[in-house]
């Protein structure tokens, strides 16, 4: 295998060794593509090697190293077909990584045309080179059910939501209601119902272009309100409570509607326990309360 290098201070100037293409070709062949002045602000770094099968193996990288494209070229009829090829290659990546840019491709040779195998063509932008994915607020709604020994519940919640569109990490300020529970507590039974607010965020772990987990974790505030039926006398109290909330959601990615089903685990850190007066009798608040969610997210523009 014969090793081509195209290096450089200046991305554009042409260094290795190697005769078809030889460096000197590819540089004149590069030098009209740009706009005055380019060639003096790029430092990327070119790579060609020659691979055993006869195919031109080329590749762009920054000089840290890091990669930015590759592709494979098939042979060319001559050495000046080929190095406008490679020239042709260099400068439509360089085009896609430096936006500010625009090619000079009318002054290719007539016969010649960008390479169009794209199989194993891979742009690495860095963080820097481009903008930045906007933000995307989002509302939205979800219907629950929690459940409790004995006892099933209907709940709903409000979500605004608040991240960069694709990205791994969002914010989250949650509403929830959950309805009543009944546990009995004789001679009559305790009710009681929960309002909370919780304040987190979710990790999502894309599955594929439409499909992703989300897991989320929440701190929760919120206020329990208890009531007796069937004593002598019937007493309702108001509390108030703090917890942690944790979710695991499917979410389903239409563009701005993103249905859901999820569960959500809400642990309560105060104990609250319920005393029958005269009669010696209690019953403890669950502390933990899971649910079943089906809901939607919707998004828009900041």
């Amino acid at each position: 295998m014969i090793g081509q290098v195209v290096a450089s201070l200046l991305a554009l100037h042409v260094q290795g060794v190697g005769s078809c293409p030889s460096p000197a070709e590819v540089e004149a062949r590069l030098a009209p593509l740009f706009p005055p002045g380019f060639a003096s602000s790029s430092n990327d770094a070119a790579v060609l090697v020659e691979e055993g099968d006869g195919t031109l193996s080329v590749s762009l990288a920054r000089p840290d190293g890091k990669a930015i494209a590759r592709r494979r070229l098939p042979r060319a009829a001559t050495c000046g077909e080929q190095s406008q090829t490679v020239a042709v290659a260099l400068a439509v990546w360089e085009a896609q990584i430096h936006p500010e840019i625009s090619l000079r491709l009318d002054r290719l040779a007539p016969a010649a045309s960008p390479p169009v195998e794209t199989d194993e063509l891979a742009i690495t932008r860095a963080a820097a080179t481009g903008p930045s994915p906007p933000v995307e607020p989002g509302v939205g709604a979800a219907v629950m059910g929690a459940w409790q020994p004995g006892s099933l519940a209907p709940g709903g919640r409000l979500d605004g939501v608040l991240g960069r569109a694709d990205a791994r990490w969002r914010g989250r300020l949650s509403l929830a209601f959950l309805g009543t529970h009944t546990e009995s507590l004789p001679p009559g039974e305790a009710r009681w119902w929960r309002l909370y607010f919780a304040l987190g965020a979710d990790y999502v772990l894309p599955l594929d272009h439409r499909w992703a987990l989300a897991l989320g974790a929440a701190g929760v505030f919120g206020f329990a309100t208890v009531e007796g039926a069937g004593f002598t006398t019937d007493r309702t109290a108001r509390t108030a409570d703090v917890g942690l909330e944790s979710t695991l959601r499917v979410d389903l990615r239409l563009d701005a509607v993103r249905p859901w089903l999820g569960l959500v685990l809400v642990t309560w850190l105060r104990r609250q326990t319920l005393d029958v007066t005269g009669a010696g009798a209690s019953v403890t608040l669950p502390v933990v309360e899971p649910m079943l969610a089906l809901g939607v997210d919707f998004y828009g523009p900041p």
